[in-house]
């Protein structure tokens, strides 16, 4: 693994909302590429904000994010600042627990529309690889329905493809599947583990343990801001050293 480029550097990361509260308390991370990343922990731990600093949808309070070698300073203000942040947005794909799917669009027009309004590509150029991710997902029959006329599962794997359509480096999902009924969860995770099985780089905040399990490099756990600990799935899953890790399993399994 360790020979493998790093994907993600994260270096004593912060995160503080107001005037003193402490999100995320000195993170260090690093992703290779390739590598499926789980993270779990109780909620109000700070995962979502994690992910959500990552692509600078937050902006972080301290430290340092380097994501395929492109690296930001929190609170740096050289003149590129922008520009960076625009290229590891380019890089990432994000999926949200909410679909955010825009509901004037069709399937095939959500997709597109990061090609066509941040690329640049004409609606010609965009149609025929939205149309491969839409088949990909399994949804070519749904390509002209609107987002209010398909279910949520359906609903977050158009969501999926419109990430994939930027054609991303690496794919942050943050609870991908807790807005879902739990017959819908599957179809959801399948396309996840089929994205994992083709070598995306993907950092995942979950609940679904399978996935967890059954698909990830590393396991992180996180509480108060920082990792407890992590490490290989059977290893975390089985034999977990920290108390506050054991006390997270157990509630969860």
């Amino acid at each position: 693994m360790n020979n493998r480029k790093v994907m993600v550097k994260i270096r004593n990361l912060h995160k503080v909302f107001g005037k003193d509260l402490h999100v995320l308390d000195g993170i260090d991370m690093d992703v290779h590429v390739g590598e499926v990343v789980s993270i779990l922990g109780p909620s109000g731990s700070g995962k979502s904000t994690l992910l959500r600093c990552i692509n600078f949808l937050e902006e972080p309070t301290a430290g340092t994010i380097e994501v395929d070698g492109v690296a930001i300073k929190a609170g740096e203000k050289s003149s590129d600042h922008a520009a960076k942040i625009l290229d590891i947005r380019k890089k990432t794909g994000m999926c949200f627990q909410s679909f955010n799917l825009f509901p004037h669009m069709t399937a095939i027009g959500n997709v597109m529309e990061g090609p066509v309004t941040v690329l640049g590509q004409s609606r010609k150029e965009a149609t025929p690889y939205a149309e491969e991710l839409l088949d990909w997902v399994g949804l070519s029959d749904k390509r002209d329905e609107y987002p209010s006329r398909l279910s949520g599962g359906q609903q977050q794997r158009v969501a999926i493809a419109r990430s994939l359509a930027m054609k991303p480096k690496i794919m942050l999902f943050d609870e991908p599947t807790s807005a879902l009924d739990p017959e819908l969860v599957g179809e959801v995770v399948d396309v996840m583990e089929r994205l994992a099985k083709e070598g995306m780089t993907i950092i995942a905040v979950t609940h679904e343990m399978h996935f967890a399990r059954d698909v990830s490099s590393r396991v992180f756990i996180m509480d108060g801001g920082n990792w407890i600990e992590e490490g290989p799935p059977e290893e975390m899953f089985t034999n977990p050293k920290e108390e506050r890790s054991k006390r997270f399993l157990a509630h969860i399994l």
